[in-house]
């Protein structure tokens, strides 16, 4: 389950995921930060969750203050967030309604590029972000998506609620 941001930023943010992925031969996605990681519960009621998830929640305001690299796949070039307890209590709720534990790893982040590049050479990416930081961005929507592997071009969105109804 993921955050979406409002569709100005995502379109700027989006753009900068875009350009990384043609200079490196990866995979582009749509700017997000995940609330949920893989769910592995039957798709309509991951939906009905996503609806009561995105109907309690309001548009949340996320800072992110650096850009980071690290060895894994999945935090390969982000946006480190500002841990603040909105964004907890959004994974929390999340967790809740899908009746899942609590992921005490939750790391909010946004990812700008998912790749196997040596560790050097992503440290070596990171002042081509050329985001202005810190960065403030709105989220007002949450989205579910098929994950089916790590090729992002075969990811599918399943649904997309507006948070606050």
């Amino acid at each position: 389950m993921w955050l979406q941001p409002e569709r100005q930023a995502a379109t700027e943010l989006d753009a900068v995921i875009a350009r990384l992925a043609a200079a490196h031969g990866t995979a582009a996605f749509p700017a997000h930060v995940t609330l949920l990681g893989p769910l592995e519960q039957e798709v309509g009621a991951a939906v009905n969750g996503l609806g009561r998830v995105a109907d309690t929640l309001p548009a949340l305001g996320v800072e992110f203050d650096e850009v980071r690299c690290e060895p894994a796949w999945h935090r390969s070039l982000y946006l480190a967030a500002v841990a603040t307890a909105a964004l907890r209590q959004a994974a929390q709720a999340a967790a809740r309604a899908l009746r899942l534990p609590g992921q005490s790893d939750h790391m909010p982040h946004l990812s700008l590029q998912y790749s196997q590049l040596p560790l050097a050479d992503k440290r070596r990416l990171v002042p081509s972000v050329a985001l202005e930081l810190p960065l403030s961005v709105r989220f007002d929507r949450l989205s579910l998506w098929h994950i089916d592997g790590s090729d992002a071009r075969r990811w599918r969105l399943l649904a997309t609620r507006s948070l606050g109804g």
